[in-house]
């Protein structure tokens, strides 16, 4: 047990926090822990989903895997606290589980401050909070840990390293995907850089090390660490530079409608259309009742994080998409309807409804802040 933190003593539900940076693998880390808490482990499980959107990727991919959910969306956990708080009530006297996993946003500063704090000190008779997780994808720890050159998604960003200095354990994902020296040399690099958190590589696809995450959530350890309490304004020009958009299209699939195409051909022209260094997350569900399929755009790399059911669809179904891109929103809104368009068109898809939103994040003010 990490020092500093100290074993429950009380029959609270329990909070698990996953912060981390666009793209990192936190919500299929967060589906397959919750899978072994509830399928090894016993302890039923929820899920809080955030975002600056009102159409959202993740909380359509944690309904597909079976796990009760609820969002809070128009900005940071941070900014809408109570909202926040609400949703956790709202599970607790609902379903009743023994451990709500909250996912904040991918662009998400001072967690520890106004997010993990508050609940610790605001709600201690509701709500038993853990160490702080921070998800940092195994390829992108040293992009992710160098200094900043300048702001944005090509000049290296501050936003990703501060979320990593919050961290109370670091899970680094996509283990399966790196070999065993690389793996090492993340560990040794965390260590010189947050000394005092732990370092857990896992894989959601392969099961690495997912039992040992579910262990030490189930063991009662709570969050300690001070808030590191840093002015959020400094973070506000880094998140300006990217568009944010959420769309939700309807369509009917004929008889053969690929599931993994429709998706993969529409990641393959955002990716064209902008390149990797300025593509910070895209994201795709989509939804029917013979198959479902997520599928995610991270820089230049495509990749499927869930599968249900078959490959094709048949008749109607339903795609949820979300982009973080360093453009204007208005462009990502015209490049994201035209592709959605264009392939659907190819492929012989007819798009029934169609709505989208688009933003530029504003600071953010917390509704609470604490820095002891």
């Amino acid at each position: 047990m990490p020092c500093g933190m100290t074993p429950a003593t009380s029959k609270r539900t329990r909070f698990v926090i996953l912060g981390g940076y666009l793209g990192a693998g936190k919500t299929t880390l967060a589906a397959a822990l919750a899978k072994q808490l509830r399928d090894v482990h016993g302890r039923s499980v929820a899920v809080i989903t955030n975002d600056q959107g009102d159409a959202l990727v993740d909380t359509a991919y944690m309904k597909n895997a079976g796990v009760d959910v609820r969002e809070v969306l128009g900005g940071c956990f941070c900014s809408h606290f109570d909202e926040f708080v609400k949703s956790a009530r709202s599970l607790v006297n609902m379903v009743r589980p023994d451990i709500i996993i909250a996912e904040p946003i991918g662009t998400s500063t001072n967690v520890l401050a106004s997010v993990v704090a508050p609940l610790r000190e605001m709600y201690p008779d509701e709500f038993e909070v853990a160490p702080l997780f921070v998800v940092l994808d195994l390829s992108r720890v040293d992009e992710t840990l160098k200094k900043a050159s300048s702001f944005g998604l090509g000049g290296g960003r501050i936003i990703p390293s501060h979320q990593v200095h919050e961290a109370e354990m670091v899970l680094l994902t996509k283990a399966d995907l790196v070999n065993e020296a690389a793996i090492q040399g993340a560990v040794a690099r965390l260590a010189q850089e947050v000394p005092d958190a732990k370092v857990l590589p896992v894989s959601a696809r392969t099961g690495t090390n997912i039992e040992a995450l579910a262990q030490f959530v189930s063991s009662g350890a709570t969050s300690s660490k001070a808030a590191l309490g840093v002015d959020n304004r400094m973070f506000a020009t880094e998140k300006a530079t990217m568009g944010w958009y959420s769309g939700t299209a309807e369509v009917e699939c004929g008889d053969r409608g690929d599931a993994y195409a429709i998706c993969r051909n529409i990641l393959d022209k955002v990716g064209t259309a902008y390149g990797g260094d300025n593509i910070g997350h895209v994201k795709l569900v989509f939804e029917s009742e013979a198959a479902s399929l997520k599928m995610s755009l991270v820089a230049d790399s495509a990749q499927v994080d869930g599968i249900k059911g078959g490959r094709y669809a048949k008749g109607k179904g339903k795609m949820v998409m979300n982009a973080r891109i360093m453009a204007p929103p208005t462009e990502i809104r015209k490049t994201m309807e035209k592709a959605l368009r264009n392939v659907c068109d190819g492929m012989g898809m007819t798009i029934t409804s169609y709505r989208d939103s688009v933003l530029r994040p504003v600071p953010e003010v917390p509704d609470h802040f604490r820095t002891k």
